[in-house]
Order: C-alpha cells, then sequence, then structure tokens
C-alpha cells in the first residue's frame, strides 16, 4: 500500500542538521498537512467517526489520531473551515500559500462572515499569497474589520455576550481564557481589586508579579464562595477539592492526586490537609455496603463516590469527560439481571452512555474493571481503569 511505502521512507529518512534542508523539509511537511487537512474535512462531513462512538469528529481525532485536546480542536476547526473556501484549500493544496496563510484565515473568519468570505476568495486569497505569511494575520485583520461592517447582524449567530473557556495543559496545570460584556467585565475587575493582596512577596524576597496576584484573587474569590454557598447540596456532595491520598504515607513521600489523576506534591497535600473533611474510604476491604445487588437500581452516593475514585472519567474508548457529566452504566442491564455494584458498573458520559445503547454495541466488565467494547463493526476495543 501507499503509506506502508510512505512509512518505510519514513523510517529510512535521515535528516542532515543543514538549515537548507530544514528549510525544505518543513516545506514538505506543509504540503503533506495541506492534504491531511482535506481529508480530515471529507471524514468530518461523511460522518463516518460516529461508527466508532465517538462525540465528534474533534474526539474521534483525540483518540484514534492520538492528538492533544489543544491540537485536535485547531485540526477540525481547520479542516471545516477549509471545506468551504475551496480556493484557499487549492492554493495550500498546490504549494501557493503556506499553512501560516491558511490559519490566519481561519483565524479571522466567523460564522457571519464566512459567507462574505467565500464570494471575495477568488481575488482576495490569490493578494493574500503575495504577502509573507507573518503578515498574513495582519491582511486578514484588516479584511475582517471591512466585513464585519459590512455584515448584517442577523445574517450570523449573535457573539455570545460571555464566553469562558478552562482548559487542562499537558503538564497539569490549566489555562483560562474568556470574553466579557463591559458589566461583567466591571464586576470582574471591581472583585479581583478588592481581593487582590498588598504585599508583594510570598516566599522571602520573591516578588510576585501583577498577573500571580490577580490568579491568586480570583482562586480567593472561587474559595469564599464554595465556604458560603447553601444551595448546592445534595446526594452526591462534591467538595470543593477531591483529593485522593495514602494516609500511611502523607507524612513520608506525601504521595497524592486529584480525582483525574493529576499528581499533587508533598506541601499541597500537607497545607490541604490542615484544614479539610475527610472522607474515609477503603479500598481493601468495606467501611460501608456497596453491593447493593438486586435489591435496588438506584445508585446510592456511596457508590457513585466509589466509582468516581476508580473511574475518574468516562469510561467510552477516547473520551474523558469528568465524573460531573457522566452517568452510571449498568453493563449487564439491570432488568436481565445485572446487579447494582462496582463489578457492573461503569461511569459514562451521557453522550457515550446513549451510543451504547443503541443496537450493536456489546460490553463486558472484565477483571480489574477492564471494560471491553465491541463495535457494530465487530471491532474490540478495550479501557482501563486510570489507576491501573
Amino acid at each position: 500500500m501507499v503509506f506502508d511505502a510512505l512509512a518505510a521512507e519514513v523510517e529510512a529518512l535521515d535528516v542532515p542538521a543543514g538549515g537548507e534542508a530544514l528549510a525544505e523539509l518543513l516545506h514538505i511537511q506543509d504540503r503533506f498537512t495541506a492534504h491531511l487537512m482535506a481529508a480530515v474535512g471529507e471524514f468530518g462531513a461523511s460522518g463516518e467517526w460516529e461508527l466508532d462512538g465517538a462525540t465528534s469528529v474533534k474526539a474521534w481525532l483525540r483518540h484514534r489520531g492520538r492528538l492533544s485536546a489543544g491540537d485536535a480542536a485547531r485540526l477540525a476547526r481547520t479542516s471545516t473551515r477549509l471545506r468551504s473556501a475551496p480556493v484557499t484549500r487549492g492554493m495550500w493544496l498546490s504549494g501557493d500559500l503556506s499553512g501560516g496563510h491558511v490559519q490566519a484565515v481561519v483565524a479571522n473568519l466567523t460564522e457571519a462572515t464566512a459567507p462574505l468570505f467565500a464570494e471575495h476568495e477568488p481575488e482576495l486569497v490569490p493578494a493574500l499569497a503575495s504577502v509573507e505569511p507573518v503578515d498574513a494575520p495582519t491582511f486578514m485583520r484588516e479584511w475582517r474589520l471591512r466585513a464585519e461592517a459590512l455584515v448584517d447582524p442577523e445574517d450570523g449567530p449573535d457573539e455570545p455576550v460571555r464566553s469562558l473557556f478552562h482548559s487542562r495543559t499537558l503538564d497539569c496545570r490549566s489555562v483560562l481564557k474568556g470574553g466579557f460584556d463591559p458589566e461583567g467585565a466591571e464586576l470582574i475587575d471591581t472583585a479581583l481589586r478588592l481581593v487582590m493582596t498588598d504585599d508583594d512577596s510570598t516566599d522571602g524576597d520573591r516578588v510576585r508579579l501583577p498577573a500571580e496576584r490577580r490568579a491568586d484573587a480570583l482562586v480567593d474569590v472561587c474559595r469564599h464562595f464554595l465556604d458560603h454557598q447553601q444551595s448546592r447540596r445534595g446526594g452526591r456532595h462534591r467538595p470543593h477539592i477531591n483529593m485522593i491520598v495514602d494516609l500511611d504515607a502523607v507524612g513520608e513521600r506525601g504521595q497524592g492526586r486529584l480525582i483525574d489523576g493529576t499528581p499533587l506534591d508533598r506541601v499541597t497535600i500537607q497545607r490541604l490537609l490542615c484544614d479539610c473533611a475527610v472522607h474515609r474510604v477503603v479500598t481493601r476491604g468495606r467501611s460501608q455496603v456497596l453491593d447493593y445487588g438486586r435489591t435496588t437500581r438506584t445508585i446510592s452516593p456511596a457508590m457513585w463516590a466509589s466509582l468516581v475514585l476508580r473511574d475518574r472519567h468516562c469510561r467510552a474508548p477516547g473520551c474523558d469527560r469528568r465524573p460531573q457529566m457522566c452517568e452510571a452504566h449498568h453493563v449487564t442491564p439491570w432488568q436481565d439481571g445485572g446487579a447494582t455494584s462496582q463489578h457492573n458498573l461503569v461511569l459514562l458520559c451521557s453522550r457515550h452512555h446513549h451510543v451504547f445503547h443503541q443496537p450493536g454495541w456489546k460490553l463486558k466488565l472484565t477483571t480489574g474493571a477492564r471494560l471491553e467494547v465491541i463495535d457494530p463493526r465487530g471491532r474490540h476495543h478495550t479501557t482501563d481503569p486510570p489507576a491501573r
């Protein structure tokens, strides 16, 4: 097959360290990316990714393509935009446009301006190709400002008044990004200004930067709300932070992690343990009844907590939606004799819970809580609890 030959060529490739060779290789990579992007666009439009139980083409790219969330999102968004921009796609495939030009186009298109771009594309894109990639964002930004002045607001969906994105990064930190209307922005500015402390140092003589002080202030605002709110209570009680620790090792190694598996250092663990409520969950033996057998179909708070500790997120292949978005699924249906116990339950997000109840899907929970999934095409997938 052509892919076997390509893989063999890549394996045998010996790239010289010189600048000219690297520049040529980067150009070839850009051409390859153009073809890959076109294929992803067609694949996304076909809906074939649904056959694998994926919730979107982005989710499919994360699982089957082994991409990070950010890379999968960029690939899905760019490929979707290019399907409605044939001139841009064609010039990228031919090498007349670079990936830098294309990213500038995608970044400056909205649902409202995309139809106008389709009209301007035959004249606009050849002009864009004449500028350097570093100047392409400025070129497209100028077009976007003019286009937005021409577009009737009713031609496209309204931009959200407020939006906020909070996502984990590969180093187990997180990135917060959002946009707010003037009223919301003023409220945030006022709250942060009042909460920010006057002192600039936290460790000896090290001075906290303004960005650090604002970040600390935001955490304090959230903590204050959680400490004083009284309306959000229920069976599945979720404290401020769910942390799992080996109690015997707290003083020695300080091993611990968040529910999603993110490791915590010893200092953070000991600080949190100074003032917290401890919910004891014994993983070897039982301190409370977790196996309700055939007596009930309802998932108790204790059993829910045990599932969260074991699974940490949706157990569908390639899905990592958090417990807040999940439901407990009976692998062997309750009405068919399946027990309401840990040995027959897994966490599934609502989307995959619905998918796996469709005809053709088969699930089995084996030793060690390994979930075996057979899709309607007979392909086998397995997932293990993250703790393994």
